[in-house]
């Protein structure tokens, strides 16, 4: 289930390169599908609602991250977009030091420099490559921001009268959230409207990339140790930029590579460190 669901959530670049939309657009379209897929599957799931603050925070920082992702994505390359964003977890523990004052270990430590490391290898990379450092700059705070939701989603999953609170509303809401504020930018420059069977593939993205995926990664956590989870799900920006090379030939430069190589390597650090 794990392995599916990594690559199911592999597919968001192929879909944008191939398609060829606006990634406000697409990122309107998709959230909307897999909010709507969510509120479907409801009565299938059990838990209460989380608390509005920390949702809101969530759903915020959500937009965010799906959106700056999106246009990494469309303007630097596939690739690069999706492993900037893997620095998300490692980002994570800086800010529970920040915020929460948890002490960070050795390891962790050591993750967190060499991601940092990967990050600047490839923002110096694309300088002097000709890449685009506004994609690459979306790509890292995409990272940034997937580390802060994170840590709000522990503080959402957490309520002062102890009730479990239920995954599926917590998704719901986030992608509903994130279609709700980016529809009026998408309307603004004219990216809601378009082809129809576009439109219908960009919402069958939102079920098929992020909901149903969700769901298998859910159910596989009741049978999966954390740190094996971890792992398994690395195989998706190891597979994003296959399936865009095989679609469209997008080829990501040396800086992607080594950057890459460091960044993957601070989460399998990381997600092996002793709890």
């Amino acid at each position: 289930m794990l392995i599916a669901a990594s690559v199911m959530w592999s597919i968001s670049g192929v879909a944008l390169k191939v398609l060829r939309v606006e990634p406000v657009g697409f990122a309107f379209w998709r959230s909307l599908g897999a909010g709507a897929c969510m509120a479907a599957l409801l009565p299938f799931s059990r838990g209460v609602a989380p608390q509005k603050r920390w949702m809101t925070l969530s759903i915020v920082l959500h937009t965010i991250v799906v959106t700056l992702l999106l246009t990494s994505m469309a303007l630097s390359t596939a690739a690069a977009g999706i492993i900037l964003q893997y620095g998300g977890p490692v980002f994570c523990a800086l800010f529970a030091w920040i915020f929460q004052r948890k002490r960070i270990g050795a390891q962790t430590a050591v993750a967190l420099a060499i991601a940092m490391l990967g990050v600047a290898i490839m923002l110096i990379g694309g300088l002097r490559g000709g890449t685009s450092v506004v994609g690459l700059v979306n790509g890292a705070i995409s990272g940034v921001a997937f580390g802060g939701l994170i840590l709000t989603l522990e503080l959402v999953n957490r309520r002062p009268d102890g009730k479990p609170v239920n995954p599926f509303i917590v998704v719901m809401l986030n992608n509903l959230g994130t279609a709700l504020i980016v529809l009026p930018l998408a309307a603004m420059i004219g990216k809601v409207s378009g082809e129809p069977w576009k439109l219908g593939l960009m919402t069958l993205t939102g079920v098929v990339q992020l909901a149903i995926p969700y769901v298998l990664f859910v159910l596989a956590l009741r049978r999966v140790e954390p740190v094996d989870a971890s792992l398994l799900i690395l195989l998706e920006p190891v597979l994003n930029p296959i399936w865009v090379w095989l679609a469209v030939g997008e080829r990501p430069d040396w800086s992607t590579f080594v950057g890459g190589v460091a960044i993957l390597a601070a989460m399998v650090i990381e997600a092996t460190k002793t709890r």
